[in-house]
């Protein structure tokens, strides 16, 4: 039989003698947990008992390894407290590696599904992003944000999003800061503006230095599907490389669908793909916005296949069988 874990303590003590390729299984409510120093060769698995059943108010994970959280539900229990720095329910600090996030649901606060009826207020006392990953080989995978600042960020090499949804955020979707990542499959929806930052579906950049290797693929992001009049709605970017410099990055098969000029936008990139995707306006207005942008980049500059109200392209491009959007296919 096997046991099920229920308290904090009783999850810590657990830990401190786990074995390699362990699983605990949990159900209750944990509260605010730190995690530190867990480095089980074969990794160790902490997992919801059933659908639902574990809850925690934050997870700090500092100097851990092969370290999995999976079906946990995670939202505060107070409004969240004012900072200047960007809180997350789940954080892992730069000396963890291989950190894996999956299934899990996120919440700013516990009634975030009626995110389209919050004011102002509601929403700075819900200011909290899901998930943020410091290290090296992040896997942030089939999770879901609802009514939250930011989504999910990596700022560590090799990392992945895989098949996310954001659904209500007022920060950016979802960040990566590293060389050799990839955010695949990820659905973004719904953005709403309460501060200076300007919201994006997707943005990378690094603070210094060239971020080298990037995948975007399969995407979609949607600035809005739900209450049509909202005071607090904003006009979303989509993706966004708005600093650089980098190099070998590849934007394919996306759809966006926005209000910014700013569909799809690349500058100071060496070698760059821009392929099959679908930008369009999200109120079905053509015109002018939003455009796939291309600006200061070298080398190789392949932009092909892809649908935009608008196309900002530099002369060295290799440009074929771009058009308008087709406002009659769905996505």
């Amino acid at each position: 039989m096997t046991e099920v874990v229920t308290t904090r303590t009783e999850l810590l003590e657990r830990l401190a003698d786990a074995r390699a390729g362990q699983t605990l299984l949990l159900s209750g409510r944990f509260g605010s947990v730190r995690l530190r120093n867990i480095n089980v060769p074969g990794g160790v698995t902490l997992a919801a008992a059933e659908p639902g059943s574990a809850h925690f108010e934050r997870i700090e994970i500092s100097r851990c390894s092969r370290l999995t959280l999976s079906g946990l539900h995670l939202w505060p229990g107070a409004p969240v407290e004012r900072s200047r720095a960007k809180l997350y329910l789940i954080t892992a600090d730069a000396r963890s590696s291989n950190i894996e996030v999956e299934g899990c649901l996120f919440r700013g606060r516990e009634d975030s599904d009626r995110f389209a009826y919050w004011s102002k207020e509601d929403w700075n006392a819900a200011k909290i992003g899901g998930a943020f990953l410091r290290g090296p080989h992040g896997v942030i995978r089939n999770n879901v944000a609802i009514g939250v600042n930011f989504g999910f960020n990596v700022i560590g090499a090799s990392s992945e999003l895989f098949a996310n949804r954001v659904f209500g955020f007022s920060g950016d979707g979802l960040r990566v800061s590293a060389d050799n990542c990839v955010v695949i499959g990820n659905r973004v929806t719904d953005a709403v503006q309460i501060d200076g930052n300007h919201p994006d579906g997707f943005q990378s950049f690094k603070t210094s230095g060239l971020l080298n290797g990037l995948v975007v693929k399969d995407n979609t992001i949607l600035e809005w599907t739900v209450r049509p009049v909202n005071p607090l709605r904003t006009r979303l970017q989509g993706i966004s490389l708005h600093d650089g410099p980098y190099a070998n990055v590849v934007i394919r098969d996306n759809s966006v669908a926005c209000s910014s000029p700013n569909g799809i936008r690349v500058n100071a990139v060496t070698d760059v793909e821009i392929v099959g995707n679908r930008v369009r306006h999200i109120d079905r207005k053509p015109g002018k916005d939003p455009k796939i942008r291309v600006t200061n980049c070298s080398g190789t500059i392949i932009v092909t296949d892809n649908q935009a109200e608008k196309f900002i392209l530099p002369r060295n491009v290799t440009a074929a069988r771009n058009r308008r959007p087709d406002y009659r296919v769905e996505y």
